[in-house]
């Protein structure tokens, strides 16, 4: 099998390097802190994104922000420091497409090619190969890469030109960010009514109105545990702030986005920025006059 590199070896892309070495490819990977759980999987960390590209012709990113996309495409120690002829950086992150453009410029201008490409789904799907990936962009290097993607992922869609496959995980994560703050206030809801909220998650997550976001983020809201972050407050906010700039560019009215996207900006501003994004719960407990599982507080449960 071939080499293949992954830049960004977080919660999603450390699960995604961790199945490329099952199907014997070899991984060399970056990232900023240190790497010993990507050694101990057997992958070869390498000291600079621009090291990955003089090792692989396609590389895997998945990063956090805008700045760090800059950094390992023109960077100082980028990929496109040098030569990136033959080279394709699939690139995962959920960026604006202006910034994923600029540095596809620049890896163009060193004869490489960027896809852009999205996957959506907690680290725990991503990990058996079920989170979803969007991919759009030159349709020949993505079939060039469709069997590196095959691996990482069974739900693969290719989307179409350029942009596309960001503008697919907005609407993705519409649905999520949508989802848990309508699950947080079902629960903050069914406690103002007396129903004991664990008897309540359990009763409701199998039901017509159940999903996976309720399923993986009920029981963690209603006991506070979001201090093992699973997908953090701040990188959803972040989306959220895409998803409305977006609506806003095309004329598409987003109503129950927008009400929704208040809450994360109140979490973001109270402190739960780097919890995971079951912390929602939090303001919403708040405005009923609830209590907060797990934290101090001089309210009553009947506010």
């Amino acid at each position: 099998m071939g080499v293949i590199g992954m830049i960004g070896l977080g919660q999603m892309g450390l699960p995604m390097a961790a199945n490329l070495m099952k199907a014997d490819h070899t991984v060399v990977g970056y990232r900023r802190g240190e790497c010993a759980d990507f050694r101990a999987l057997g992958g070869i960390p390498a000291a600079s994104a621009r090291e990955v590209a003089e090792r692989c012709d396609i590389i895997l990113c998945c990063i956090p922000n805008e700045p760090a996309l800059e950094d390992v495409v023109s960077g100082v120690h980028g990929i496109a420091i040098g030569d990136c002829s033959n080279r394709i950086v699939v690139e995962l992150s959920t960026l604006s497409t202006s910034a994923k453009t600029r540095q596809a410029d620049a890896l163009a201008a060193k004869g490489g090619t960027m896809l852009d490409c999205a996957i959506s789904g907690i680290p725990r799907m991503v990990a058996e190969r079920q989170g979803v990936v969007f991919a759009s962009g030159d349709e020949p290097a993505f079939e060039r890469v469709r069997g590196v993607l095959d691996v990482v992922t069974a739900k693969l869609f290719y989307m179409g030109a350029f942009g596309t496959a960001l503008n697919a995980k907005l609407c993705a994560n519409m649905l999520v960010a949508i989802n848990i703050a309508s699950t947080a206030e079902t629960l903050a809801f069914g406690r103002k009514l007396g129903v004991d909220p664990l008897r309540l998650v359990e009763a409701l997550k199998d039901g017509a109105g159940g999903s996976l976001q309720f399923t993986v983020r009920a029981a963690r809201m209603a006991t506070g545990d979001w201090k093992r972050v699973m997908g953090s407050t701040a990188m959803l906010a972040k989306d959220l702030h895409l998803i409305e700039e977006k609506s806003g560019e095309i004329g598409c009215p987003t109503p129950i986005l927008m009400t929704a996207a208040r809450i994360y900006d109140e979490a973001m501003a109270g402190g739960y920025a780097e919890t995971d994004v079951a912390a929602v719960y939090a303001i919403v407990a708040r405005r009923a006059g609830l209590d907060v599982p797990g934290e101090e507080s001089d309210k009553t449960e009947n506010g």
